[in-house]
């Protein structure tokens, strides 16, 4: 059958560098630094397993098991816009919304479907999340990269960019300034006001995507970019999935209140409402328990994972490997040596089954990022974190392209 697909959708292509990390995952013995799961003892089981019997033991099981309202359920959205309020300070209930989608990724979907026509264009950071790429080409908008400068979007190019947009092409700013997904990294504090200044100055949308935020290992957390918005020009998207469990499909939305109400009305055709029991698990676990020693028992598991891994690169030569070595999240990206053939690197880490995220896969354009990939450390174990760096040292000193280069061993 020849099927008639919608011109939308031949945009999106599976990658074949991320389907053979997948398949490299399936592997018994594979030690996988490639996709950003959280490993089975971060969920808080007992907790969610008592709180689950609470609920079916209610007298009225609609509260849960009935069709909810497409905002959220009540009893998660009062306690999550407190927290929101309170601990990072991203949410006025005078002047801001709140509504749960369904993973964080539909919010930047409903976003995109709000906001851009087709050949609209949204500027992202050249490396970036690729689920939020494929939510603009799905509407058949235009992602166009920002060159990063240093550990962050260049600035200068994006007020470039805008300058030069005498059509009013650009509707929306796209940036995970915290924690960055593939590079790890965090927006200065002045870089985040001049980008929120020139985004003011456009009348242009930032759509700040903070998933990991609350990951911090060291130092100090730096304000959202939302906490200093004064015109409604923030959309800020968080999700549970990092700091709960993926499965939940439980992501948040914090914005104007006009631009709430159209997201509302663009995920009505979608799903309806995101799923009632997971939201009231959620709010249990926000109001019955204490939440945020939760959230620093995470830190704390993260933070041993994380320093095992930097120890790890500690003892790989930096004329073949180089690093910026993040404060949080749940990723740090590396960048091969101009000597160090990828491919032979790649090929090598398959052989002996450690998985990583090739650079390309997590960038706007799929190419020009050859040299660098992505490397997970909250799903594995300290001593698989310890063996699989090994293996990266090793595979570097074999893609080594000139056999004359010393390597310290």
């Amino acid at each position: 059958m020849n099927y008639k697909f919608a011109n939308r959708l031949s945009f999106l292509q599976p990658n074949p560098l991320r389907e053979n990390a997948r398949k490299n995952m399936m592997h018994p013995e594979v030690i996988s630094f490639a996709f950003g799961f959280p490993p089975e003892e971060a969920f808080p089981i007992e907790k969610m397993a008592k709180i689950s019997k609470a609920l079916y033991e209610l007298p009225d099981h609609e509260v849960f098991l009935q069709y909810g309202d497409t905002k959220g359920h009540p009893m998660l959205l009062e306690p999550l816009a407190k927290r929101l309020e309170t601990v990072y300070d991203v949410y006025d209930e005078q002047s801001d919304d709140l509504m749960i989608v369904s993973g964080s990724t539909q919010g930047m979907d409903l976003t995109v479907k709000a906001f851009c026509n087709e050949g609209d264009i949204v500027l992202m950071e050249a490396q970036t999340f690729s689920g939020a790429v494929n939510a603009v080409l799905s509407y058949g908008a235009i992602a166009k990269p920002i060159e990063m400068k240093g550990e962050t979007i260049d600035v200068e190019q994006v007020e470039s960019a805008l300058a030069n947009d005498t059509e009013g092409k650009i509707k929306l700013i796209y940036l995970i300034p915290t924690f960055q997904n593939p590079l790890g990294t965090s927006m200065p504090l002045e870089d985040r006001h001049a980008i929120y200044e020139i985004a003011k100055k456009y009348g242009v949308v930032i759509y700040e995507d903070d998933p990991y935020g609350d990951l911090l290992y060291e130092g100090e957390p730096i304000p959202r970019i939302k906490s200093f918005d004064t015109e409604g020009l923030v959309i800020y998207s968080g999700s549970f999935s990092k700091i709960l469990a993926p499965s939940t499909r439980l992501g948040f939305i914090a914005a104007s209140k006009p631009i709430i109400e159209k997201l509302i009305l663009g995920k009505q055709s979608v799903d309806s409402h995101t799923n009632q029991y997971w939201q009231l698990i959620a709010a249990k676990l926000m109001t019955d328990y204490d939440f945020e020693a939760h959230i620093d028992s995470l830190r704390a598991l993260y933070r041993e994972k994380f320093e095992a891994m930097i120890e790890g690169l500690e003892k790989i030569n930096p004329e073949l490997l180089t690093y910026i070595r993040p404060t949080g999240g749940y990723f740090l990206c590396a960048k091969l040596a101009d000597d160090v053939c990828s491919v032979k690197f790649n090929d090598y880490l398959i052989d002996h089954h450690v998985a990583i995220i090739p650079g390309n896969v997590m960038s706007v354009e799929k190419k020009g990022f050859e040299k660098y990939f992505r490397l997970n450390f909250t799903k594995p174990s300290i001593e698989e974190i310890e063996t699989g760096m090994a293996i990266i040292n090793d595979a570097l000193k074999f893609a080594v392209k000139s056999s004359n280069k010393t390597i310290a061993s």
